[in-house]
Formats: structure tokens, C-alpha cells, sequence
């Protein structure tokens, strides 16, 4: 059996590892004309370890990445509102959270794969047939398989034109990321805090994803598509963090403007359907999520393996594809849910708004707290 994986990114590279182990053939074909050590940081939840531990591939990757003993939610003069010991991850779900450049896990799936993947190929068309399903790219070339695995992103183009959504929703928040190279104080290296303002979704945080390498990301709340030059951009960061405790502002001396990668924040409104014919989406082209529980890519990477799994388990891909669904689609839509309910709470008014949300996210039960770690990274795959 062959499969077609159209998105070369993390869903679609780990797909395919995935397949590869149960002894599927594969072809992955990627837009972009071809792969740059570009992008940011990512944190790899626990149960994105998980999977790529039963992959084969933890090793490697806590080799590349960085280290984390605590994640904290902090007001900005430095009060803690919430505690993740990375170590009470590892007794309670048998994995750590991992903190890592994106171009490093890419590149360390990459050396994974047993078959490249074939760049510069926009697929612009998709045709089902009585031997399977073919998929027609831009340069005029086409690839036939048995089924096509669509892993190209929230704005999927396939899933647009093959399956259809219920559109995008703006969160309300513009985020820049950048990946600054510095050396942080040992203690700095270990822990990592997502800091909150007085309000207007104003957030920030930085942690070491390995080497000299720093991820930087910030939040406010903006008008969609409201413009900013990267010089602009870094005034606005500079004076919005200003007030903030701790070595933030070590931290952002560090920022050049040139680097600042800007992102309004989306997700996708949910759908009902994964799959059609021999077509299947995965990952943000089946559950855009906005990055506030910082599930996204392992999201997408619980998909693969579980897709994976259904189709070594099944001998009729629409079998597969339905179990996939059934198996996913619950969980990754609260997880969509409950990530915009918080870019909603970040996006509170003022002063007071903010102590009040403060106030209610430090008081939270133990057991409450738990309940929604155990949703998190107890990951049913």
C-alpha cells in the first residue's frame, strides 16, 4: 500500500516514520522549494514524547534539545499563578516535555525517512480513480497511490477544495516569534515562564530549545492585520515588556528586528469530517488550533501515529480513515476549544480584569489542575 502525504512539516514527516514502521510505501511532497533552518522554538508536550518514544526517536532528540525541570504561568512583576514540575510529567505520564527548535526536530525526522522529500511541489489538484487517488502538482507532474494524507497546514488548499471548513476565526492577538543566540544563567536554561501583562492579551515568554539557541515569542492584543514594520515591532515589544520582572529584559536587548517572525493568530473553526474518498486530513489542516496550550504540532503528531496505527490495524482504508476520526476528533476539538477560551482570558481589559484573572487562574484546585494535566498528556493512543 502506498500513501501520498502532501506537507512536509511535522505531521507529515512524522506520518510517514509512522508508516514507515508498518510497512507502507510512501511519497511526501512539500511546497516550499526547498528546506531552510528557519522558524522558532516549539515545546513538545509529554504526550508528543510519548509517540516519539514508541518511534523510536527520543533519544536523539533530547540529545538536540533543551531541558526543562519547571514551566511556570507568571503575572509580570513575577508572581507565579501556576506550576508544571517536568518531572511530575515523566512519574505520571512516562515522558518529559521537551523544548526544541523546529529546524532541529525537522531535520531530525528528515534523517529518519527512508524515502526524501520531494520539494517545490504545490499540489493544485487531487482526482480519485479506480486504482487509487492521484495527486496533480504545479510543475505539470502527478503521483498516484492508494490513498493521500493531507498534512499541508491551517490553510490547506486540499482541504478547502475536497473536504471544505467552517472558516477561520482571529483570535484577537498578533504573535512575534524569534529565535535569539545568547547564553542564558544556568537557572534560566531550566525553567520557563509564560508571563502575563496587565491585560489586552499582552504575553511573553523565552526558553533555551538547546545549544546557544533562545525561542522568544509575544502577544498582544491587535486589530486583524494591523501593520508594523520589524523596527516598530521591536519598539512595541521593548515598551510593553519594560515593566516586566525577571531576566525578560535581558532577553529582549538580544532581539534584532530583522528576525522577528510576525503571525496573526487564527484557528479553524471546527469541522465534522476528517475524510473523503481515499483523502484524509492531519494536523492543522483538520484542527488549526491557536498555540495557548502549546498542543499544535503535538496534536499533529498524536494524529500521525494513531492514523498509522488505524491503517496497519484495517484492511479497507475507509475503515481506517473512520476509526482515525473516531479515535481523534473528540479530543483534538477540546483542545481547540479550551486553547481559544484561553487567548480569550489573556484578552481581558485592564488592570483589574487582569488582577481578576490572576486571581482566579492562581486559586485553581489541585484537583482540577490535574484533571486537565491528565487530558493533556495521558494521551489515549
Amino acid at each position: 500500500m502506498k500513501a501520498i502525504i502532501i506537507g512536509g512539516g511535522i505531521g507529515g514527516l512524522t506520518t510517514a516514520i509512522a508508516l514507515q514502521q508498518q510497512g507502507w510505501t510512501y511519497e511526501i511532497f512539500e511546497a516550499a522549494p526547498e528546506y531552510k533552518a528557519v522558524g522558532a522554538g516549539i515545546l513538545l508536550g509529554a504526550n508528543a514524547m510519548k509517540v516519539y518514544e514508541r518511534l523510536g526517536l527520543t533519544k536523539v532528540l533530547e540529545e538536540r534539545g533543551g531541558h526543562l525541570d519547571h514551566l511556570y504561568i507568571k503575572n509580570y512583576k513575577g508572581g507565579i499563578l501556576q506550576t508544571i514540575d517536568n518531572d511530575m510529567l515523566e512519574q505520571c505520564y512516562g515522558n518529559r516535555s521537551l523544548p526544541i527548535h523546529r529546524a532541529t526536530l525537522q531535520a531530525t525526522l528528515l534523517e529518519f525517512l527512508q524515502q526524501p522529500v520531494q520539494t517545490g511541489k504545490k499540489c493544485i489538484a487531487v482526482a480519485e480513480s479506480s486504482q487509487g487517488v492521484i495527486a496533480r502538482f504545479e510543475d505539470g507532474s502527478e503521483s498516484q497511490g492508494d490513498i493521500l494524507i493531507a498534512a499541508d497546514g491551517i490553510r490547506s488548499a486540499i482541504r478547502e477544495s475536497y473536504i471544505g471548513s467552517k472558516g477561520y476565526r482571529y483570535s484577537g492577538q498578533v504573535c512575534w516569534r524569534t529565535t535569539i543566540t545568547m547564553d542564558l544563567p544556568k537557572a534560566e536554561r531550566v525553567t520557563t515562564a509564560e508571563v502575563w501583562g496587565t491585560g489586552n492579551g499582552v504575553r511573553a515568554s523565552y526558553i533555551h530549545v538547546g545549544g546557544n539557541q533562545v525561542y522568544f515569542w509575544f502577544t498582544k492584543r491587535l486589530p486583524e492585520g494591523a501593520h508594523f514594520s520589524p523596527e516598530e515591532a521591536l519598539a512595541l515589544i521593548r515598551q510593553e515588556l519594560a515593566p516586566f520582572s525577571g531576566y525578560m529584559k535581558e532577553v529582549v536587548a538580544h532581539i534584532k528586528a530583522a528576525h522577528l517572525i510576525r503571525s496573526d493568530l487564527y484557528d479553524l473553526a471546527p469541522i465534522s469530517g476528517w475524510h473523503r474518498g481515499r483523502v484524509v486530513l492531519l494536523g492543522d489542516a483538520a484542527h488549526a488550533t491557536t498555540p495557548n496550550l502549546g498542543q499544535g504540532a503535538s496534536q499533529a503528531i498524536e494524529d500521525a501515529y494513531v492514523l498509522a496505527d488505524c491503517l496497519s490495524g484495517n484492511s479497507h482504508y475507509e475503515t481506517a480513515f473512520r476509526q482515525y476520526e473516531s479515535r481523534r476528533i473528540l479530543r483534538a476539538h477540546k483542545i481547540v476549544s479550551t486553547s481559544w477560551q484561553l487567548a480569550q482570558l489573556t484578552n481581558w481589559k485592564g488592570s483589574i480584569a487582569a488582577g481578576i484573572r490572576n486571581f482566579l487562574v492562581r486559586s485553581m484546585p489541585a484537583a482540577t489542575t490535574k484533571k486537565q494535566l491528565d487530558f493533556l498528556y495521558k494521551a489515549d493512543l
